[in-house]
């Protein structure tokens, strides 16, 4: 597999799905909240209200692989549930969420892949109540001057990746996040042109398998 596939799938694996993971055995230790001061609550407030206030939006991303090769597309949201990554040629991946499944589609190997979006941990953050602390454990929330960054984990499965969500300040505004595997590698999605709550095509959101070209 290539690194832009092996890359692209990290947006599905670890912080979003566990897509090669078996599932986590029942006994498996749910992972606990971090212990926050008063004023990472506040920031976490903060941003939780963002994201709850955010209903549509529409961005370019650059995603960062681990060895720092590149890939650029673009990404919508649809609240709630339903999400499109469409990389630029020469990357044939598309990953369409439509509010029930997310689909991932590799053009040129012709395979498709779903999974249940709500869930992963942005099948959470797309629902119509995005809520810190319910599926998703908050284990670091971080303070920089102009920044806060929240790291997230799925409860169940704490040791699949992690995800974590970095947002400006004054105004609040998600910047981008990156996505940690299991193995401790690092993908960036850094958003650019973000513009939300803005008129989104519902056309951009329904999967349509690929043709079968063996079918006549």
């Amino acid at each position: 597999m290539s690194l832009t596939r092996r890359v692209a799938l990290a947006l599905l694996a670890a912080g979003f799905i566990a897509t090669a993971l078996p599932p986590a055995p029942a006994h498996a230790e749910e992972v606990m909240d971090a212990a926050l001061d008063d004023g990472q609550w506040q920031a976490l407030k903060v941003v939780e209200t963002y994201l709850n206030g955010v209903k549509s939006l529409r961005s370019r991303f650059i995603q960062i692989a681990p060895d720092g090769s590149l890939a650029e597309g673009s990404f919508y949201l649809r609240r709630p549930g339903r999400l499109r990554f469409e990389y630029d040629p020469p990357v044939p991946i598309l990953i369409v969420g439509d509010g029930f499944l997310l689909h991932y589609q590799d053009k040129e190997l012709g395979q498709v892949n779903e999974w249940p979006i709500f869930d992963t941990p942005i099948g959470s953050l797309s629902r119509d109540d995005v809520g810190f602390g319910k599926d998703l454990a908050v284990t670091e929330v971080v303070r920089r001057e102009g920044r806060v960054s929240v790291t997230v984990v799925r409860r169940a499965d704490p040791g699949e990746g992690s995800l974590t969500l970095d947002f400006t300040s004054n105004p609040t505004q998600l910047a981008q996040w990156r996505v940690t595997d299991a193995q401790g590698y690092i993908t960036t999605v850094a958003l650019k042109d973000l513009e939300v709550n803005v008129d989104v095509s519902a056309k951009l959101f329904v999967w349509e398998p690929p043709k079968d070209p063996n079918r006549r």
